[in-house]
């Protein structure tokens, strides 16, 4: 999966020029916690709800509403914005954005073609990924099972499952702590898998631990 396949193609976006004001009044608007600060069609810039919050002075500073507007009317867009904007483009893999994110701490990446803004993709949207990778958006039940990480185990454990007439709805494998060992997460598509862990404990795999969830 492309950063193409989730990225936000409606874009809500500011000037440099814009004031603290209007960016405050946009991100509130749209429910959204980032903006694109835009000149034309290329990216300069990006605030964010923190950014906003950390520019804008306490409304309790201010006797009235009329003089924490004048303020916030006051400060302009570039002063606050992040310059150096961390992208993707629509054909990055959906991993590599994620670790991106995580790797930088931010929660939103500018989806950048031949220089032209043309999409975001918010922690929200990399998220629902992630859970739809999982399977956690369908009925289904879990089984845990840690695997040596050595070739063809993998298989086996898929074959067994098959062998019992089970379809999996989504696996994911993780490293255990023990380099030389593997975490699988299966999700198969039956109400009762303990024909399926019974299979597995037979076949010797330890720690074998299978639950229904909704």
């Amino acid at each position: 999966m492309r950063v193409k396949d989730r990225m936000r193609r409606s874009l809500v976006s500011i000037a440099q020029s814009d004031t603290l004001d209007h960016a405050m009044t946009t991100l509130k608007r749209f429910n959204i916690r980032h903006l694109p600060v835009v000149k034309g069609d290329r990216i300069v810039g990006i605030v964010s709800d923190r950014d906003v919050k950390k520019a804008a002075p306490s409304p309790f500073d201010y006797p009235t509403a009329e003089e924490f507007r004048a303020f916030t009317s006051a400060v302009a867009v570039k002063e606050i914005m992040t310059k150096e904007v961390v992208t993707v483009t629509p054909l990055t893999p959906i991993e590599e954005a994620a670790s991106l994110m995580s790797e930088r701490r931010i929660g939103a990446l500018p989806v950048v073609q031949e220089g032209r803004l043309v999409g975001m993709l918010t922690e929200t949207d990399v998220l629902g990924v992630m859970t739809e990778m999982m399977g956690a958006t369908q009925t289904a039940s879990r089984v845990e099972i840690e695997i040596p990480a050595s070739a063809g185990t993998l298989t086996d454990v898929i074959g067994i499952v098959e062998n019992q007439q089970v379809e999996i709805a989504s696996l994911v494998t993780l490293p255990c702590r023990e380099g030389a060992r593997r975490l699988v997460i299966l999700r198969l598509r039956t109400i009762n898998p303990d024909p399926v862990v019974r299979a597995l404990e037979q076949r010797g795999y330890p720690q074998v631990v299978g639950e229904f969830v909704s």
